[in-house]
């Protein structure tokens, strides 16, 4: 019997050797090499298409948290590695969240450059190869942008590193990071189309270029980057003033005619502008069922904890409080209208407030209940809920983890054009024109005209950017490049609390309803925390000059 199997072994190793020989200089069916790659178009494309990977999607590095909860806007409902950068406690070997952004960000950038240096091999369509081209143009600069805009100057690396290659980079300044990010964003617009169809919903389009120059400009004439202010040097300055330019920029995407702000009559109207593709929507990323997993919807983990969602992402009273009342006056104000009983708290709140913001008593697929005793919201350990969740991006046509439905996450709307070119104007000295594009944004959704003037108007359009944008990644880049959040950042997390309590003070189902505003999280923001640390692995492996007070 062994010898028996000694032969049959014996031939089946035979066997095999044979068929090796045979088929080493073969690859597999699923594995392409560069020759397949750049000698075929179909090939060449589906690489390209993994390029858009580097833009992440709605979250903070690859997690499902967003700026807003490192920001005034919002909280998150347990602790995900999140607290310890709201109490100040960043550092280069404690980055939680923040710390895959810079390998995710050069890993794609790497590749865009690979695609780059080769797509001129591409034989065939020229007209689609240069539209591709411009498409990882784009990509390239805007993954950049991501990175300026956390670290001030970092490597610029536009040719894809190889393994005998010089690893000990240096630092490139803000500024040329800039310049380049400016020219490539410029010859890709002149590479691209001005509209995609249907079927092209979220490539990049012209204005999508145009749009993102605009924002790139916007940040960089910003005070955090005045080389009057500190941190300052080569790594964060930027010297030209190109206000100008941001404006031009912007105001070219608001003539474009492919755009238009959307009517709107109802807070209902307003949601809309966030979950049905419309004019209004300048770049987007697109959801499908077809996605997967991988392509986590802003719905589920941010949907009321009665649905099945996680209840995520949870807005501040001081934010609440910035919204205005329906006759465009702060709560604060005389004559305003502002009642703060409990039955009408929330009542005569301009209409973005109910587009944006779930409160005790609203509706999301069915009523929401924050009260204390027995309201599910705030009663399922371990989420701590300050009394709000959030309305935008949140379709109820969605079926929490069964699907990911079709709505897009918007990257860049028209809205946000009007803002960028009404601040421009402001610092150009045009306040009239700068009021005009405000009230633009204010009389849509049935505000008043604002009629400031100097300082006065500068805080109007930072209130204007606040609400209108909010929750759309801008509030925590804002804050620093306005260089306020040692004020802004600085306080602690406020929510609401209802409860019902009896004549003694005790928690009763049926007794009388009351609140209290209380600390949900203290907070602390540090003046070397207006960017981020390098990680440390980074430092260790090509011995990268730290940001300071890391």
């Amino acid at each position: 019997m062994k010898r028996i199997n000694k032969i049959v072994i014996t031939t089946l190793l035979i066997f095999a050797f044979t068929r090796c020989e045979d088929t080493l200089d073969k690859l597999p069916r699923d594995v392409f090499s560069e020759v397949d790659v750049w000698s075929d178009i179909e090939l060449a494309s589906k690489f390209q298409n993994t390029i858009y990977a580097g833009l992440g999607y709605w979250a903070v590095g690859n997690y499902i948290d967003t700026y807003a909860m490192y920001s005034d806007e919002a909280m998150v409902g347990e602790d995900l590695n999140v607290y310890y950068f709201n109490r100040g406690e960043l550092a280069p070997d404690n980055m939680g969240r923040f710390e895959p952004i810079w390998g995710l960000k050069y890993r794609y950038i790497r590749k865009a450059n690979i695609f780059l240096a080769n797509a001129d091999k591409l034989e065939g369509n020229e007209e689609r190869v240069k539209i591709m081209k411009g498409e990882v143009r784009f990509l390239r600069a805007q993954m950049y942008f991501d990175l300026i805009k956390l670290w001030g100057g970092v490597p610029l690396l536009t040719e894809a590193m190889e393994l005998d290659d010089d690893f000990m980079v240096s630092r490139n300044s803000y500024e040329e990071i800039v310049d380049w990010i400016v020219g490539e964003l410029d010859a890709a617009a002149e590479m691209l189309p001005e509209e995609r169809t249907d079927a092209d919903l979220g490539r990049i389009t012209k204005g999508v270029c145009i749009a993102t120059k605009s924002n790139v400009l916007l940040h960089a004439n910003s005070k955090l980057h005045d080389p009057a202010t500190a941190p300052n040097g080569p790594l964060f300055d930027y010297t030209k003033d190109t206000w100008q330019e941001c404006a031009d920029a912007a105001k070219a995407v608001i003539d474009m005619p492919q755009y238009s702000l959307q009517p709107v009559a109802t807070w209902q109207d307003y949601h809309r502008i966030f979950i049905e593709p419309n004019p209004e929507m300048v770049f987007v990323k697109l959801y499908h069922n077809n996605y997967g997993n991988s392509s986590r919807h802003f719905v589920g983990p941010n949907a009321p904890i009665k649905d099945g969602g996680w209840a995520e992402l949870d807005p501040l009273q001081g934010l609440v409080d910035e919204f205005e009342m329906a006759n465009g006056m702060r709560i604060y104000e005389a004559g305003s209208g502002y009642d703060p009983s409990p039955e009408t708290i929330y009542s005569n709140r301009e209409l973005r407030f109910y587009a944006n913001i779930l409160y005790h008593g609203s509706t999301w697929k069915t009523p929401l209940e924050f009260v204390h005793p027995g309201g599910i919201e705030v009663s399922t350990p371990p989420w701590t809920i300050p009394g709000y969740l959030m309305r935008k991006f949140m379709d109820e046509r969605i079926a929490l983890w069964q699907e990911n439905g079709n709505t897009p996450w918007i990257w860049i709307r028209l809205a946000t054009m009007y803002l960028n070119y009404a601040e421009a104007q402001y610092e150009l000295g045009n306040e009239e024109e700068a009021r005009k594009y405000v009230n633009i944004i204010r009389n849509r959704v049935g505000l008043p005209d604002i009629n400031s003037s100097g300082e006065e108007l500068f805080e109007d359009i930072q209130h204007e950017r606040r609400i209108e944008l909010v929750f759309e990644n801008h509030r925590f880049f804002d804050v620093r490049r306005w260089m306020i959040a040692e004020e802004t950042e600085n306080k602690d997390a406020m929510g609401i609390v209802w409860k019902k309590l009896d004549g003694n003070g005790n928690l009763d189902p049926n007794g009388e309803l009351t609140y209290t505003f209380e600390t949900f999280q203290e907070r602390t923001f540090h003046p070397r925390m207006y960017y981020l640390p390098i990680p440390i692995a980074e430092i260790q492996k090509s011995k990268l000059e730290q940001n300071p007070g890391y």
